[in-house]
């Protein structure tokens, strides 16, 4: 009974999606893009100037600050192609690569090809019982925006890559799984070098299904951390909990967990350099904190849909050992007009740093992390303007107030793209 479910399942997923391509076996799909964008704060900054202590030695330093804006055009090209190798196995390419020309700064221009997120290669197998997948998750990115931590900073470019495998056990009633990935980030930017690093990620869940609308289920993970520096400290990080998936309705779906973390860090310091100086700065050498998150996915009707994501959790941080984030995010989906699709977006974060060197450089105690609070949004409006070509127009803005000396920033993005779709 299992074996039926999971393979149809597989059949469903291959056959849901639009492949137009036909290569043999093998069909895909293909995505070219060209986007323009007008960023008023390219470099995440605040305007001003502060005259502050030497932190290493007598006298004063005076730091500037400067928002810089720019247009930046971007092409991309996607690929998603599914290969059926036998009726249940699936090998599966989804890619995104481009580039990011400056007109203005030029010097900020891409490195490298990025490469977008949820870039893989993945093969499943599906024997009796068993989903296996095997995957190789990659992404080049240069953009700070998901990193609240980061202020004054254009080029944040890092390459992640995460392989590994995971074995799903469909026992009917009952879902067992387990998986192992290998971890890497590289920096591409000597600036954030010390944050490279690789972990070993082991993972285990077990989800009973109580009946069609109600799953219950515990979750752990264990993750073992080393950077190829003395930074930041090599930790292991051990998390328990459980979660609950109910189907209130068809259109309203929601999904809670919470659990325990904990965090061994090899040192209660960070080490800091500035120029041919290094130095130690304070931190917190452990963790023990609560995690939680819910998901509420409602579809409101046959024109509206919208998700609301909360949670509290602890993450590796940039500028000290972990930091704390609570934050919430909400995104609504309007399909109003024919061929059109506008979406608006939301966040709030709270964020607090255990300790480091961010706040090196402001008038606090050594060892004084970053607290700080981001606020943003988003509209995009989607118009599909013949079956091959989408045309698309968005704004976003972030505020970000921080506790320290001019890590503070105001952002606007708008942005115009044209896709073609073959």
């Amino acid at each position: 009974m299992g074996h039926a479910f999971v393979s149809d399942a597989r059949e469903q997923d291959v056959s849901r999606i639009p492949y137009n391509l036909l290569l043999g076996p093998v069909r895909f799909r293909v995505g070219a893009t060209v986007g323009v964008e007008y960023n008023d704060n390219i470099n995440y900054a605040d305007d001003g100037t502060a005259v502050i202590p030497n932190p290493i030695g007598p006298g004063f330093i005076t730091i500037r600050s400067n928002s810089q804006d720019d247009v930046i055009v971007t092409p991309n090209l996607t690929l998603d192609a599914i290969w059926p190798v036998t009726q249940l196995n699936t090998l599966r390419l989804d890619l995104g690569i481009g580039y990011a020309f400056y007109l203005d700064h030029s010097k900020n221009d891409t490195d490298y090809i990025l490469v977008a997120p949820k870039s893989q290669v993945a093969f499943d197998i599906f024997v009796s019982d068993f989903r296996i997948n095997i995957h190789d998750r990659m992404q080049l990115q240069q953009d700070p925006i998901q990193e609240g931590a980061l202020s004054n900073v254009v080029n944040y470019g890092r390459f992640e890559n995460t392989a590994g495998l995971s074995v799903l056990w469909d026992l009917n009633k009952l879902l067992l799984q387990v998986g192992y990935d290998h971890y890497n980030f590289v920096s591409t930017t000597n600036r954030f070098d010390y944050l490279n690093r690789n972990s070993e990620i082991v993972q285990g869940s077990a989800a009973f299904i109580v009946n069609p609308t109600i799953t219950v289920g515990a979750e752990g993970n264990a993750v073992f951390t080393r950077y190829d520096q003395s930074v930041l400290s090599d930790n292991k990080d051990y998390s328990v909990g459980g979660f609950v998936e109910l189907a209130l309705t068809n259109n309203l779906k929601v999904r809670a967990a919470g659990g325990y973390q904990w965090i061994d860090f090899d040192h209660n310091f960070v080490n800091f350099r500035f120029g041919p100086f290094v130095f130690a700065v304070p931190d917190q050498k452990d963790l023990q904190d609560y995690y939680v998150n819910g998901l509420i996915g409602h579809r409101i009707n046959a024109q509206l849909s919208q998700t609301v994501s909360a949670g509290h959790e602890n993450q590796l941080g940039i500028n000290s050992n972990y930091i704390t984030l609570n934050y919430v995010r909400h995104t609504l989906t309007w399909n109003l007009i024919r061929n059109t699709l506008l979406s608006t977006e939301f966040f709030f974060e709270d964020a607090e740093e255990s300790g480091g060197f961010a706040g090196v450089f402001s008038p606090v105690p050594l060892g004084t992390g970053e607290h700080f609070r981001r606020i943003g949004g988003a509209i995009t409006l989607g118009y599909q303007l013949t079956p091959h070509v989408t045309l698309g127009v968005r704004y976003q803005g972030t505020s970000k107030d921080s506790n320290l000396l001019l890590r503070d920033y105001n952002q606007n993005r708008i942005s115009v793209d044209g896709t073609y779709s073959f």
